[in-house]
């Protein structure tokens, strides 16, 4: 029988406040921000990509208790530098945009609130910068489907070395990412089953992140915008890392992806379908025993899954509501065993920031889902509409993997990197210009990337 294992450290930042940065690292580090100065816009993302998917999240300076860690450095370094060379101009502001700086600012407030003073309101803004940074990133850097195509080009060149650091890791039980400290050099284990997890800062992080990309590669193979069979290799080496960690999670957001993708076939009875789905879901509820969360508790793909542990946090977040909608709580572990490891990104909202916090969130994800299915009433190119369709794909992979997982390490910014992307390509506000089918992407971006 499979038997969780509480750390001491469980659900706490074994890193923070502590400097944890090894030469090799430093010296990335220097050379991502040397790059990001000197090179095009068009490639300035590749410094943050190669940070955060390449190194340890954990990787980070302190400086009197306060976390630079190197992907908030080059978040802030890329903002610098799109603040200095007027890679700003022509940036509108939307909707999206006013709930995510709403949602940051009210994080301040209630950080204060919650931990008593400046230093919730110093740990909030640092976690501002791995959201609204990341996300002002895409918003600026991602401005054209020309901008997210090369994007995801390079994140398909770097799976490919990826999964050889996996395939050892997998093979050998050591992560050779481990020498830079910020994840354990011996990898876990669960069920006589090795998880690995490369330079994410757990399994469930780097599966998540690389079945999230699965769907817009799809997207671009159906497009035929690039060679399918370079395509074929990048999606059958992100598919070998999600199995590779062993975690139900990732395995479900493939299948998710897949499902979310042929879903284009019906794409005309789309809302039909989804208004059928919530009534379905509704109809659950009130005819089983057990509430419909129960469903994910019966989820498990990898053996030793802990689904019962998400319904139950589900469930123990309603019933102990009353301590957290305010302004959030600093501790859930008596609300039952293991519950101090919060597995739900809506809960983990609203447990750091009370009901307005995940209000916001959940207004921000719906906004660019509805901004995502105007444009694509709008959009006539085969191609572009593809990839639109990838990036509805890929977020709602996001939004279902939500129920089962709260993000943390690098997959955070790189999340909201993706969010502010995916805003940027459906604000309602920018002119569009129509052009005709074309076969290359950069020819037929339905918004005009700038120079």
């Amino acid at each position: 029988m499979f038997e969780r294992v509480m750390p001491e450290y469980f659900a706490g930042a074994l890193w923070a406040d502590q400097t944890v940065a090894h030469p090799l690292g430093i010296a990335a580090l220097i050379a991502a921000l040397a790059f990001l100065f000197l090179v095009p816009r068009r490639y300035a993302l590749l410094s943050l990509i190669f940070i955060a998917v390449a190194l340890p999240g954990a990787q980070r300076i302190a400086v009197f208790s306060l976390d630079f860690t190197f992907i908030r450095i080059i978040i802030l370094g890329t903002l610098l530098t799109a603040a200095v060379r007027g890679h700003t101009r022509g940036l509108r502001l939307g909707l999206a945009d006013g709930l995510i700086g709403l949602a940051a600012l009210w994080s301040l407030v209630a950080g204060g609130f919650l931990q008593g003073g400046f230093n919730g309101v110093v740990s909030a803004l640092g976690d501002t910068i791995n959201t609204l940074g990341a996300y002002l990133v895409g918003r600026i850097y991602i401005r054209s489907l020309a901008d997210l195509h090369r994007l995801l080009l390079w994140l398909a060149a770097i799976a490919v070395p990826m999964l050889a650091f996996f395939i050892f890791e997998k093979l050998t039980g050591r992560n050779l990412f481990g020498l830079f400290g910020g994840v354990p050099e011996e990898t876990m284990m669960r069920n006589d089953s090795l998880r690995a997890q490369g330079p994410f800062s757990h399994p469930l992080m780097a599966g998540v992140f690389w079945a999230s990309l699965l769907p817009c590669l799809f997207a671009l193979w159906m497009a035929r915008v690039n060679s399918r069979l370079y395509l074929s290799v990048a999606i059958l080496c992100m598919t070998l890392i999600v199995v590779m960690t062993a975690s139900s999670t990732p395995l479900v957001a493939i299948a998710l992806g897949v499902f979310a993708v042929a879903g284009f076939i019906v794409r005309r009875y789309l809302r039909i379908m989804i208004g059928l789905a919530f009534v379905g879901l509704v109809g659950l509820h009130f005819t089983m025993e057990m509430p419909v969360w129960h469903l994910i508790s019966r989820i498990d793909l990898s053996g030793g899954s802990t689904g019962w542990h998400r319904y139950n946090l589900i469930e123990q977040s309603i019933n102990h509501f009353h301590e957290w909608w305010a302004f959030g709580t600093l501790h859930t572990g008596h609300w039952g065993w293991g519950l101090q490891d919060i597995t739900n990104q809506y809960v983990l909202e609203g447990t750091t920031g009370g009901i307005l916090q995940l209000l916001l969130f959940v207004a921000l994800l719906a906004c660019i889902f509805l901004q995502l299915s105007n444009t694509l009433r709008r959009t006539r190119n085969r191609a572009s509409y593809w990839l639109l369709w990838g990036i509805g794909a890929s977020l709602f992979v996001h939004c279902v993997s939500f129920l089962a997982v709260s993000y943390f390490g690098q997959t955070v910014p790189l999340f909201y990197l993706f969010l502010g992307g995916a805003a940027s390509l459906t604000l309602p506000l920018q002119r569009r210009i129509r052009r005709p089918p074309l076969a290359r992407l950069e020819e037929m971006a339905p918004l005009a990337s700038p120079a």
